[in-house]
């Protein structure tokens, strides 16, 4: 697996970027993953970005160019959810993981952006487990404010923010990544395709194959080797991975999917992700909206949660299969490698390989 992930993140390097992976050796905590890059680094000079997030560039560069020791703070209306600042003076006295039950101190939550330099390494080395035994940055970053000032550093105005926790916000995160983006077109597109950027940006990669009478309205991705038609209806912020192809009278509307996904032909894909390697048969449709209108709840960890959206589809884990004019239902989840039997209406979350079988089979 761990090659896997190397070679794929190692073809994505970009402007002579070298990568290194360093390998935890256990679920220990942020602190622990940290100290781990440290020890192996032996550098004295950090940016550390967690992976859970998205971040529009000039966030980037402000907490990129901040002295060290520094960190990353957005405003959000949830702050007990997260580990929130106690600041003084535009500078960290201490982080509160995730005060529940108490009135958090502000609505400044650690946005996961940290600077450091190779003299913080020992506050890493000597955390102790938390309550929930992982040796948390948190702790460290606190133990640092304690003998020297930690600069709190905010988003420049209109920059964007999100913490990608569950699964719709990965939704929210591509629509921010689209919306900063710059058209192109680097595939081929059949004469009689349409590309209409009056609403955001087209983005068609290298390799991609755009087929006749193919409608494309931004802002939309379609990456290296997807292809797209004919007769296919690309609506905004869509995004089609590398090798993903939606073919005849596919119509896809503010959904991703992922590399080598495949909607042959005749399906609706609304407010959804696709896994990788997904096959979908034709006529699969993806409900998006609820009859009354209400927002959606979805299933995550066994508890139902309100994602606050009045649309949205399905997700689809990698490697799914569905069959002929199989319909799935809003906010239903499918897990990777599981089937759904044709003719199927899928009402429920269908677990990791899991088989749905609907009526009677003759």
């Amino acid at each position: 697996m761990i090659d896997a992930v190397r070679e794929h993140l190692e073809s994505r390097c970009r402007y002579g970027v070298k990568l290194r992976i360093i390998e935890q050796g256990g679920e220990r905590g942020t602190g622990h993953a940290i100290l781990r890059a440290m020890e192996e680094a032996e550098a004295d000079d950090y940016f550390i970005v967690y992976s859970d997030l998205y971040a529009s560039p000039g966030i980037y560069e402000s907490i990129a160019s901040a002295p060290p020791p520094a960190i990353l703070a957005v405003e959000v209306d949830n702050p007990s959810e997260y580990g929130v600042l106690e600041v003084a003076g535009g500078t960290l006295k201490r982080i509160h993981e995730k005060p529940h039950g108490s009135r958090p101190p502000s609505n400044l939550i650690f946005a996961g952006m940290i600077r450091l330099s190779g003299e913080h390494e020992p506050f890493f080395a000597s955390i102790k487990p938390s309550p929930r035994g992982e040796l948390e940055a948190t702790d460290a970053l606190n133990e640092i404010a304690l003998v020297q000032d930690v600069l709190v550093v905010k988003p420049p105005r209109g920059e964007k923010w999100l913490d990608v926790g569950r699964p719709w916000n990965l939704l929210d995160a591509n629509r921010y990544a689209l919306e900063e983006a710059s058209s192109r077109i680097r595939g081929e597109v059949h004469p009689t395709a349409v590309i209409e950027e009056d609403g955001g940006p087209v983005i068609v990669e290298e390799g991609a194959l755009i087929g006749p009478h193919t409608v494309i309205e931004g802002p939309a991705y379609i990456g290296p080797g997807a292809r797209v038609g004919p007769h296919a209806y690309i609506r905004p912020y869509t995004v089609i991975l590398e090798g993903g192809k939606a073919g005849h009278s596919t119509e896809i509307k503010a959904s991703i999917l992922m590399e080598h996904a495949k909607a042959p032909h005749l399906s609706y894909i609304g407010d959804s992700i696709i896994g990788e390697h997904v096959n979908l048969g034709a006529g699969t449709i993806t409900a998006n909206l609820r009859f009354d209108h209400k927002t959606i709840k979805m299933t995550v960890k066994g508890r139902r949660i309100d994602t606050g959206r009045t649309k949205l589809g399905a997700v689809i884990g990698g490697h799914a299969q569905t069959g002929i004019n199989v319909s799935i239902l809003p906010g239903v989840k499918i897990g990777s490698y599981a089937l759904i039997y044709p003719g199927c209406t899928v009402a429920r979350d269908v677990e990791r390989g899991g088989v749905y079988r609907c009526g009677t089979p003759r």
